[in-house]
């Protein structure tokens, strides 16, 4: 997560991080079930970060198929090529999402994991993913609605306060519940709709709630609206959550399964 997906090295070790949760590696896994890529296929990773997703649908389509790994932040880049290096069917390729590095209809499927919530201009992305799919390809497309986010603190006004000004870290954090339309104004249709909901009752290193919490610190320390001193105080507070066993994290992302309708 990232206020424009551009990372340093370090930002895109803190990504790793969050990559590497259970909560995490069950949403990719979820992705892929709704997905279904066969052997063969030629699969997009739009927004791979740093490289578990084209990795992991690199082992579903076998050496036959292939999978592009496209990311805009050389740092992710760095870490998804070391990721994916015994993969001869995974390829890695800076671009963006607006402007996507792929010929026209080359694609049997494609993902895009809370990519298009941190994007200016959402339209001209799904206008690129219809334009890569063929006809009869599928797509997953999951991003988050962040008035989903349900978070318990001791001190809810507090909290409260935070996540208000945490709503302007990307440019579209209701995406995920308005969505439907936009993916059917550029030609595709919206087959399933699901929701993945991450709880976490334990703040530990292990959670999306704990790197959650270390980001929202990090993204106070040049946000005046929050400041680093409350940022601290908030973090306490879950800290404080967390002793008296009464964490509670809940926060929702929506999978949406689309398809190039077939040519006629």
């Amino acid at each position: 997560m990232g206020g424009t997906l551009d990372y340093d090295e370090a930002e895109a070790r803190q990504e790793e991080a969050i990559y590497r949760t259970p909560a995490a590696a069950a949403r990719r896994e979820r992705v892929r079930g709704l997905l279904a890529p066969e052997p063969g296929d030629t699969v997009l990773s739009i927004g791979c970060g740093p490289g578990f997703e084209p990795a992991e649908i690199g082992w579903a389509v076998g050496n036959e198929g292939h999978v592009h790994g496209i990311d805009r932040s050389q740092a992710m880049l760095e870490l998804a090529r070391e990721r994916c290096a015994s993969l001869p069917q995974v390829t890695v390729l800076q671009g963006d999402a607006g402007d996507l590095p792929v010929a026209d209809e080359s694609v049997d499927a494609a993902v895009a994991v809370q990519v298009f919530e941190y994007l200016e201009t959402v339209s001209s992305a799904v206008a690129e993913l219809a334009r890569v799919l063929r006809p009869g390809g599928s797509a997953v497309v999951c991003d988050a609605d962040f008035a989903s986010l349900v978070w318990r603190s001791p001190n809810p006004e507090r909290m409260a306060r935070v996540l208000r000004a945490f709503d302007d870290h990307c440019p579209q954090p209701r995406l995920g519940s308005r969505l439907a339309p936009v993916l059917r104004e550029a030609g595709l249709t919206v087959d399933r709709v699901e929701p993945n909901t991450i709880v976490n009752t334990r703040l530990e290193e292990e959670t999306f709630a704990y790197h959650l919490m270390q980001f929202i610190e990090d993204y106070a320390a040049d946000h005046g609206a929050i400041g680093r001193m409350a940022a601290q105080a908030w973090a306490n507070d879950l800290r404080e959550q967390e002793v008296a066993g009464e964490t509670f994290f809940s926060f929702t992302q929506y999978c949406y399964l689309v398809r190039k309708p077939a040519s006629r």
